[in-house]
């Protein structure tokens, strides 16, 4: 590995000079009263605990407003501390919001921009690594002297990659290493390090013996039991209350009456009978889990000098069985998960450090998870690379001149961007997309697009959208850097059938939300593609796209085209082709496609259809995902 103080380009040293010695006295401001007192400082550096919720939404808790789920461990902290009302995640998905808060980078900067997935689905390898050259908050706080651990979901590189949180500043690791492994609470086995822990009595079914959640705070607070009289760093990165819905009735119970209806499964996970319940007691079980964690450090009489932290990676989901709607899981905010407006991506954030955060205090402060790294190395006196955050200590502390960001910057699915400067929101969800202005300080809704208003902030926008980012080869924009194959969009040999009275009959599965649609295979144009619905995870092939074709044909033979972004997500490996004609249903083509980004023709029998089912069997990479840029029908010769 590359040692830390290689790797440290551009480093500030964020020095505390006025709390360096010890028994000096030192004016302190209070946030809540304003009164100036005199007191010692406390020279030791704190310990972190920094707990992240996943797709945990903006109002789900108590502190926030939430009126039917009880969290009121987080509420204490809140009550105990400073509670920010525009704080914002990384991004609006889990690996990206990671990497992140770990290195101090927002996404227009970060190694990993998007969830990337390494092997097949079901094979839980892990996601694209981080890369060894970054430098995380685990690393820094490691070199100065503490222990660290990560214990829960990772969801930033596999075991023994370079990702692998034992190669990135945490001496201990316990949990999920991939995030599909923790699709279910119920898993066969959990990460411990390089050791692969079997978890007795689960299958990874509906339910099980041992609920992963209550082993993962298990650990934590065998972890403060070691070293909590030392320095250390617990990032307690919970699972919860991301699906599959899966809690263990005692703590479902109380919230039966909150349902009406079961969920059946159809829109991804596992199905559940009392699925209200079910997420409403997922939330308040980690509450108590939180408890526990405050309860251990006030056994250890470490509290007073623990920053404990509380937030979310991401806005609240949109299925498998989850009801952000009826919870009012994102209070005011449009969107949700996979959303750059406000839904997807403000989360609470709530920090308590007793002598330092005065009690029950509120901030309006803009913030980000990338300002992490940079208060850290400032409220732990360490050095820190250059970041894209602002140090938050001013406003916890009430002491200093709080520095403020010139602007924050988003990007997703290497399409979607965000930018918001003061109270100016700009979105474009998808290239060629005119660009959505919005003042949050009157209009935290998003719903007055001022663009066509103010085009002095369109101009101005635009251009930080391009300044505010560094190509990445990973995950670029869709339209900048990518190189895409050459392709003939007239392939030679037989004309095909026009398709221009062709009507889409029935897709199975199709990506609506980002216009990936079924009609996609047959506009003509290589650049646009059909995909099948991604983020819901148990939509498995066979995914079927069927066709009109507009009147009777007599075809022998079909041309496949695959996607042209160089993406590989969704690529046909097994294919069916199904011609129709009346009842009739006849299979006349099946096999296996290359992985390759050329016109690819299949010959056979001549059979007349006036409708045509194409049935995707397996992805060339072996995840349950089936796309398509182009499918021609050949004709038969007179």
């Amino acid at each position: 590995m590359i040692s830390l103080v290689g790797r440290l380009v551009a480093v500030t040293v964020l020095s505390l000079f006025a709390a360096a010695c010890v028994g000096v006295d030192e004016r302190i401001y209070s946030v809540s009263s304003g009164i100036e007192t005199s007191q010692k400082v406390d020279t030791r550096r704190p310990n972190i605990v920094l707990v992240m919720a996943d797709d945990l939404g903006y109002a789900e808790l108590g502190c926030y407003g939430q009126k039917h789920i009880r969290t009121p461990n987080i509420d204490r902290l809140a009550a105990e501390g400073m509670r920010f009302t525009q704080h914002y995640s990384g991004s609006p998905v889990c690996a990206s919001s990671r990497c992140v808060l770990l290195t101090g980078k927002h996404t227009g900067h970060a190694y990993i921009r998007d969830n990337s997935e390494v092997g097949t689905w079901a094979s839980f390898e892990g996601q694209t690594p981080l890369a060894d050259s970054e430098v995380t908050i685990g690393e820094c706080l490691k070199a100065v002297g503490y222990t660290t651990a990560c214990i829960g979901k990772w969801g930033l590189g596999g075991v023994g990659s370079e990702g692998d949180p034992n190669r990135q500043g945490f001496d201990h690791f316990f949990g999920y290493n991939c995030q599909r492994h923790a699709h279910n609470y119920y898993p066969r086995y959990l990460w411990r390090n390089q050791e692969k822990v079997t978890i007795a009595g689960n299958e990874r079914g509906r339910t099980g013996s041992q609920y992963a959640a209550d082993l993962m705070a298990d650990e934590a607070l065998e972890f403060l039991d070691q070293h909590g009289r030392e320095p250390f760093f617990l990032y307690y990165a919970t699972p919860v209350p991301h699906a599959a819905l899966q809690v263990p009735g005692d703590s479902s119970a109380e919230y039966a009456h909150l349902d009406t209806s079961p969920y059946d499964g159809k829109k991804g996970y596992l199905p559940h009978e009392t699925p209200r319940a079910a997420y409403a007691g997922m939330v308040t079980r980690m509450d108590r889990d939180i408890g526990r964690m405050m309860d251990k450090l006030e056994e250890l009489g470490v509290a007073d000098n623990t920053v404990f932290i509380f937030t979310s990676d991401n806005g609240p989901t949109f299925n498998g069985g989850t009801d952000s709607a009826f919870f009012e899981s994102a209070g005011v905010f449009r969107g949700l998960k996979c959303d750059v407006y406000e839904g997807g991506i403000r989360v609470p954030f709530v920090v308590r450090w007793p002598g330092h955060v005065a009690p029950g205090t509120v901030s309006d402060h803009v913030s980000a998870s990338w300002d992490l790294l940079a208060t850290f190395g400032e409220t732990c006196r360490m050095p820190v690379p250059a970041t894209d955050g602002v140090s938050m200590l001013p406003t916890l502390t009430g002491s200093g001149d709080q520095l403020p960001h010139g602007a924050l910057y988003w990007e997703y699915a290497r399409r979607k961007q965000a930018i918001r400067q003061g109270s100016i929101k700009a979105v474009r969800n998808r290239r060629g997309d005119p660009l959505e202005i919005y003042d949050l300080s009157v209009d935290p809704a998003e719903s007055n697009d001022l663009a066509s208003q103010r085009p002095e902030l369109v101009g101005r926008m635009e251009a930080m959208l391009v300044s505010l980012r560094t190509p990445s080869e990973l995950f670029p924009l869709h339209g900048s850097t990518r190189k895409k194959p050459a392709v003939s969009v007239k392939p030679s040999g037989s004309p095909a059938l026009a398709k221009s009275a062709w009507t889409l009959v029935r897709a199975s599965s199709e990506s609506k939300f980002n216009d990936k649609t079924g009609d996609k295979v047959f506009d003509g144009d290589p650049g646009t593609w059909w995909h099948s619905e991604w983020r819901d995870q148990k939509s498995k092939p066979p995914h079927e796209l069927e066709i009109d074709l507009g009147k009777v044909e007599r075809i022998a033979g079909v041309r496949f085209l695959a996607r042209q972004d160089g993406g590989k997500n969704g690529v046909i490996r097994e294919f069916e082709l199904i011609a129709i004609d009346g009842a009739t249903r006849r299979t006349v083509a099946k096999g296996e496609l290359d992985n390759s980004s050329k016109w690819q023709e299949r010959r056979f029998e001549p059979v007349d259809a006036r409708r045509i089912a194409l049935r995707v069997l397996s992805e060339i990479k072996g995840r349950p995902f089936g796309s398509l840029a182009e499918l021609e029908l050949l004709p038969a010769s007179e």
